[in-house]
């Protein structure tokens, strides 16, 4: 009874996973998956551009303290010079977690590719072909049945398992893994991503105006005495404006360090740290968890 138990839970579960191999819903939506995390990071890495632009026109800004040009003149937008070393290396991340999500995307097709699909369905009915030769070994077992011969099944047994246990990591561990990876973004990394990034797009807005506020307004050829006059008023007291738009530049830039090291940290951890964990949980699950399921259901 118990050697016909067995073999149903092997039937049920090979069933069940040579059918979800032909399954190509799996692979579509594993893409989908995939082309949404690209998406991200391909806006992210778009922001981060205009970023770099925006702290570039700022960088080369520069301010007279005194009225009509006169005295000391200062660049403000140097401090936003580590902000713009930051921006180019959050650029560089997300062309690599870029092409991390590109290179799960090929994966995933690769997966589905059918002859990887009936070599799976094959093996997999030539083991559970193989376990049912087992069990009536085993019932005959008293009749005298050679022990060589239940020493060759056992070996072929195991090297089907083998071969078994290598195709189920290559059809499902990759789109198993950029399933959970994403479903994992959207429970605990989706939030602190919207939030960054609308912080970011706001502080390049912020950085476009007050650059252009700090700018200084040019004498027109055809400026009369009392234009220039009312331009003179209008820097001497912009001239007083000056220390407190550098201190919203300062803040700016802390403001931007943080939301881009928050994203770095969001798409190392989805791009990086889950595929690996998951497909670590996913080899452990099939090299491990596998092989101890049919030892706990071999027959006899």
């Amino acid at each position: 009874m118990r050697q016909h138990a067995g073999l149903l839970v092997r039937v049920i579960i090979i069933t069940g996973l040579v059918i979800t191999s032909w399954w190509q819903g799996l692979n579509v939506h594993a893409e989908a998956q995939v082309e949404a995390g690209l998406k991200r990071a391909l806006i992210a890495f778009a922001v981060a551009r205009g970023l770099n632009g925006v702290i570039s026109v700022a960088q080369g800004t520069e301010v007279a303290i005194q009225p009509a040009g006169l005295g000391v003149v200062l660049a403000p937008g140097q401090v936003l010079d580590p902000v713009n070393d930051l921006v180019e290396q959050f650029s560089s991340v997300m062309l690599v977690a870029a092409a991390s999500l590109g290179l799960q995307r090929l994966l995933i097709g690769m997966s589905g590719w059918v002859p990887l699909v009936i070599a799976l369905s094959v093996i997999a009915i030539l083991w559970l072909l193989e376990s049912m030769r087992q069990v009536r070994r085993l019932r005959h077992s008293h009749e005298g049945a050679p022990h060589t011969h239940a020493e060759t099944g056992s070996r072929l047994a195991l090297l089907l398992q083998g071969l078994l246990v290598v195709l189920l990591l290559l059809r499902f561990s990759v789109p198993m893994s950029a399933l959970l990876s994403e479903g994992a973004y959207r429970v605990f990394l989706q939030p602190e991503y919207e939030r960054s990034r609308i912080e970011l797009e706001a502080a390049k807005d912020t950085l476009g105006r007050t650059t252009e506020e700090l700018r200084p307004q040019v004498e027109r050829p055809d400026e009369g005495l009392l234009d220039r006059t009312r331009r003179w008023f209008g820097e001497t007291g912009d001239t007083f404006d000056v220390e407190k738009r550098i201190d919203a530049l300062q803040a700016t830039a802390a403001a931007v360090t943080r939301n881009i090291i928050d994203l770095i940290a969001i798409f190392v951890v989805q791009t990086v740290v889950l595929p690996l964990l998951f497909l670590w949980l996913g080899w452990m699950s099939v090299t491990r968890g596998l092989p101890r399921l049919w030892a706990a259901t071999r027959p006899g």
